[in-house]
């Protein structure tokens, strides 16, 4: 019996390990807001793995929006959407336009800080503006999401 304790405590261990080792990057609930809008963001078929995407970028709106090469990626737990810790990540600072009934296709490495996705539901994010001729801005977030099997 006396053998057994520290076989059982080392399973236990080893247990816990890989439970913290597969759920440490998921982060905190998240608050992102995600607009109900005309513009929307799809991942094109046949492309998705758990490391790359290429995403579908619409406008269907009577505005051109302006996007960056950034994006975020939370994960679906419970029915809710946590974050994902990544890693350092940097994106070039350039901006590409998206004109009005205009589609453009994307190409994203979901590695690039996040590291090879696991199974589960996701969802991919970018931050949009839309372009008023007057000059003025508004800001607004859309998502596509994704299943890795």
């Amino acid at each position: 019996m006396k053998k057994k304790i520290p076989i059982i405590l080392l399973c236990v261990v080893l247990v816990l390990g890989i439970y913290w080792c597969t759920n440490n990057r998921i982060g905190e609930k998240s608050d992102m807001q995600i607009s109900e809008s005309d513009v929307s963001l799809t991942i094109k078929e046949g492309t998705l793995t758990n490391k790359n995407a290429t995403l579908i970028l619409r406008n269907g709106s009577d505005k051109t929006v302006t996007y960056g090469e950034g994006y975020i990626i939370e994960i679906k737990k419970h029915g809710e959407w946590y974050k994902l810790k990544s890693g350092d990540r940097w994106f070039t600072l350039s901006s590409s336009f998206l004109h009005v009934g205009e589609s453009k296709e994307m190409e994203v490495n979901l590695e690039y800080g996040y590291g090879k996705l696991k199974k589960g539901t996701y969802r991919i994010i970018k931050d949009m503006v839309y372009l008023y001729e007057s000059g003025k801005e508004e800001k607004f977030n859309i998502a596509g999401e994704f299943t890795i099997k």
